[in-house]
């Protein structure tokens, strides 16, 4: 028993071990579920996240593993939650600036913004991807990822191209009333743009890329391929789907039968994942995007 203690001893105080416990990856929580996308992308996924069932919902791909921690809110993030995860660094945007100090007496924090007045989400959704591969030593899975992404919407551009297309207008609803419009700064209108597609919504939104309007103000929106991103509240798939339910919404030419699409649920205020994601999701509606399919 003392030779085998002895050989373990020896074994664990070889360099090859040492160098290996040296360059373990780190333990990386993820506030924010842009940030937590690009970690389960490259194989690095968090160890904790909060509002996991949200994640499910609204990101849904890539998955989190099970052994993944729930955090709580992601505007408040449960502190004791955060502690006993044991993180080595905390992965942050600016939005959580207000508690920085806090989560840092935890474990020092890293803030990688996508979302900034700057409007490039995608520019920094790779900036973003290459940061958090050197901080986990995944530097080649997030090139990897980077060049997918790439691919997938040359993909888009490539189906598209030369053909004649509705400008896109991109909504996601809040109730049966209002919805928000992705404008310039979003990820859904730089991947349309790198991909060839125009965003029908001209006027400014905010350094998120959105802005809110009332179902009336899309009244004027004749020309276009409207795609609604799921999910969407259940009082509006309702009506939606009833005739007798539409009320304002039935009245308006943009919701008739045919003038638009629901797409499966795709991250809003995502990074590189979700912009692959989208890129995809448009290329499954490009018979839908031509002039002369789209109603």
């Amino acid at each position: 028993m003392r030779r085998a203690a002895w050989l373990l001893a020896l074994l664990l105080a070889s360099p090859i071990v040492a160098a290996a416990a040296q360059t373990a990856a780190p333990r990386v929580i993820a506030v924010d579920w842009g940030l937590a996308e690009t970690l389960a992308a490259i194989g690095a996924p968090p160890s904790g996240l909060p509002e996991m069932a949200g994640y499910d919902a609204w990101v849904k791909t890539p998955p989190m593993p099970p052994e993944t921690a729930e955090l709580g809110l992601r505007v408040t993030p449960s502190l004791e939650f955060l502690a006993a995860a044991k993180p080595d660094v905390i992965a942050v945007t600016s939005q959580f600036a207000a508690i920085n100090p806090i989560l840092s007496r935890i474990a020092p924090t890293r803030s990688l913004d996508i979302y900034t007045s700057e409007l490039t989400p995608f520019d920094h959704a790779v900036a973003a991807a290459r940061e958090l591969g050197e901080m986990t030593g995944r530097e080649e899975a997030a090139a990897e990822l980077i060049a997918d992404t790439d691919r997938r919407i040359a993909g888009l551009e490539e189906r598209i191209a030369g053909r004649a297309t509705k400008s896109v207008l991109m909504v996601s609803f809040m109730d049966d009333r209002h919805v928000r419009v992705f404008t310039r700064g979003s990820l859904f209108d730089d991947v349309m743009a790198r991909a060839g597609l125009s965003n029908a919504w001209t006027e400014a939104g905010n350094f998120w890329g959105f802005a809110m309007a009332s179902i009336e103000n899309l009244a004027r929106m004749d020309d276009t391929a409207m795609l609604i991103v799921e999910p969407i509240p259940e009082s509006v798939r309702l009506k939606l789907e009833d005739p007798e339910r539409r009320s304002l919404l039935g009245k308006l030419p943009a919701f008739a039968p045919g003038n638009y699409r629901l797409i499966p649920p795709v991250w809003q205020f995502g990074a590189l994942p979700s912009a692959g994601r989208f890129a995809d999701l448009l290329l499954n509606e490009a018979d839908f995007l031509e002039r002369a399919n789209a109603l």
